[in-house]
Parts: C-alpha cells; sequence; structure tokens
C-alpha cells in the first residue's frame, strides 16, 4: 500500500525536525551564545515594557526608547566613573584583608572560648567552632574569588550584553508583532486559556520585580548611607551587599547584614553597637513602611512555601536558586491553579 500525500509529508516533516534537532546538538557551543542573545534581549524589552507604556502617554515610541537609553547611559556613566572604581577597590581591598580579618574573628572567638572553659563548657565546642571557622574561611574565599572571576568574564561579554540589549530595544519596538507571532503558534483551541495564564503570570512578575528591586535600591541607599555615617571601611560594597541579599524574604535581609555586624565587631564595641542599630532600624523601616507601600498585595504567598522554596533552591542552585525561587514558585501557582482547580477560560 503506497503512503498518502499527507503521510509522506508528515514523515518528510519528522525528519526534518530530526535533522535540526540533531545538528543544534552537535553545535550547541554555538547556538547557545545565540539563545542567550534572544534571552537577554527579550528579558529587556520585558522589563522596560511598563516604562516604555508611561511614556508613550506623552511622546511617540520612538522617542520613549530614545529617552529610556539616555537615561541608562548617563546612569551607568555615573556608576562607572563615581561608584564602580570605589567598589572594585573596596572588594580587593577586602580579598587581600580577609586573612587577616579571619584571623581576628578566630582571636575574638579564642578569648569567647576561654571564658566558655572557665565556665565549665567541654573542648568539643571549642574543637567544632574552630572547624567551623576554617570552613567558613574557606567558603567565603571561594565565593568572592568566584564573584571576581564572574565580574571578569562579565566585562569580556560586554560585546554581547551590548547586541542583546539592541536586540531587545528591537523587540520593545515592535512588541506587539513580536507577540502576535508567538500567539499564532499556540493552538486555536487552547489560545484563550494559555493567554489568560499568561497574563495573569506577567501581572505577578510585573509586580515582584518592581517591587523587589524598589525595596532593594531603598535598603541598599540607606544601609550605605548608615555604613558611611558609622564610619565601617568597605560601607559601598556593604550596601551593595544589603541591596543585593535583600531580593531573598526572611534570610536575605540578615545574610545581608552578616558582613557589616562582623567588620564593625572587629572595629569596636561602639561601631558594633551602631552597626546593629543601624541595621535593626532599616529592618523595620523595610518589614513596616518601604515593603507594604511598594510590593502588591497579590505576590503573598504562606511564610511555609517562601521557606521551602528557598530550601529547595538553595539545595539545587545554590546562592542563585534563592534569589530565584520565590518568582517561580509564584509562576507555579498560577499554572498548577489553572490545570487542578479547573478554572480555565470557556471554549
Amino acid at each position: 500500500m503506497k503512503p498518502t500525500r499527507k503521510q509522506a509529508g508528515i514523515g518528510l516533516t519528522i525528519l526534518i525536525l530530526a535533522a535540526v534537532i540533531w545538528f543544534i546538538t552537535a553545535k550547541w557551543d554555538k547556538f547557545a551564545g545565540l539563545f542567550r542573545l534572544l534571552i537577554t534581549g527579550a528579558t529587556v524589552a520585558y522589563l522596560l515594557t511598563p516604562l516604555c507604556s508611561i511614556l508613550e502617554r506623552k511622546v511617540s515610541r520612538v522617542w520613549a526608547i530614545a529617552g529610556i537609553v539616555l537615561t541608562l547611559a548617563a546612569l551607568l556613566i555615573v556608576i562607572a566613573l563615581i561608584f564602580l572604581p570605589r567598589m572594585a577597590n573596596e572588594v580587593i581591598e577586602l580579598v587581600e584583608r580577609f586573612p587577616a580579618l579571619m584571623a581576628s574573628v578566630r582571636d575574638a572567638v579564642n578569648n569567647i572560648q576561654e571564658n566558655m572553659e572557665q565556665m565549665g563548657i567541654p573542648d568539643g565546642v571549642q574543637n567544632s567552632l574552630n572547624e567551623y571557622l576554617l570552613t567558613f574561611q574557606k567558603k567565603a574565599m571561594r565565593y568572592i574569588t568566584g564573584f571576581l572571576d564572574r565580574s571578569i568574564v562579565g566585562v569580556s561579554s560586554l560585546p554581547s550584553l551590548f547586541m542583546g540589549f539592541v536586540i531587545g530595544l528591537y523587540f520593545l519596538k515592535d512588541r506587539e508583532y513580536f507577540a502576535g507571532k508567538l500567539t499564532h503558534l499556540i493552538p486555536i483551541h487552547s489560545r484563550r486559556t494559555v493567554m489568560m495564564v499568561a497574563s495573569q503570570i506577567n501581572h505577578i512578575l510585573h509586580c515582584f520585580i518592581r517591587g523587589e528591586a524598589s525595596t532593594a535600591a531603598v535598603v541598599g541607599i540607606l544601609a550605605t548611607i548608615a555604613y558611611l555615617i558609622i564610619g565601617l571601611p568597605y560601607a559601598f560594597f556593604l550596601g551593595f551587599l544589603a541591596a543585593l541579599f535583600e531580593v531573598i524574604p526572611y534570610f536575605g535581609p540578615w545574610i545581608g547584614a552578616a558582613p557589616a555586624v562582623v567588620l564593625a565587631f572587629l572595629a569596636g564595641s561602639d561601631k558594633c553597637l551602631w552597626t546593629i542599630f543601624a541595621v535593626v532600624l532599616i529592618q523595620q523601616l523595610e518589614n513596616n513602611l518601604i515593603s507594604p507601600r511598594i510590593m502588591s498585595s497579590v505576590v503573598n504567598l504562606h511564610p511555609v512555601a517562601v521557606i521551602l522554596a528557598l530550601w529547595v533552591g538553595g539545595q539545587f542552585f545554590g546562592i542563585a536558586g534563592m534569589f530565584f525561587a520565590v518568582p517561580v514558585v509564584l509562576i507555579l501557582r498560577v499554572i498548577l491553579k489553572y490545570i487542578y482547580l479547573g478554572i480555565v477560560a470557556p471554549q
């Protein structure tokens, strides 16, 4: 029995798809760069779309995009000329002084342990603390050197980032065109449901990203100002850490404040007390004034869900997993709601 034209077409399509998949797999190192460019461009367009939409109420889209580009260029110039050199110097100095700082920490711990021995606490506690400090020093040095290595790699990949940014601007300018093309890839019978899910995910992510970015920026600025007033070394880098870890719920703010407290402890009891006071004050402002005003009520998860998400993200993907754990859970919550609760759009 001879195959029909339809069967022959299906077979030919399968062969072509198999050949394309094999070619992409064989040349994955080259295609990975292309995918990174597209992902970078899509991310840039997604993040800039809300601001561009606001500006388009007053000016045309081209002028709105031009204003965004000029503003970002001005910010990058200010950061590159004022903040980046000082932060880089602080990081390099911190790396050079890190062994001496850890030695000071060990001396302080030994003094505490001597008092513990006088109180009758067994020697095993002292050995455990020494092992923990050695492990912490190795891990901290590994993280810091890894951060420096990634920074160097990031500088070498600036041309690719610039190309991704340019692609993102084209996505931003013609976003309706690209959205229409993506929409037509969805089967008609499930298009309305998928669009409803995508709309909810888009709303939640915008609320989350806008809220977390604003909160982290405010906390980082307040922390940097407080550390400068107290007179802590590496104030800009410590403020950057406070802003960076602010994105991680519950544990992040205290992780970001821990290096400042340790350095203040080594600098003297007065600075340590003032640093602890500043950290607690900033966290109280963040919990009671900043987050409630910035974060939308749509981004709400039970603390147990957040803690489990952070644990899973940290176990499988490290620090990066903790940063992305909450938005991933928010996305999964929307998808599972439509799948398991049957809340779908009428066909």
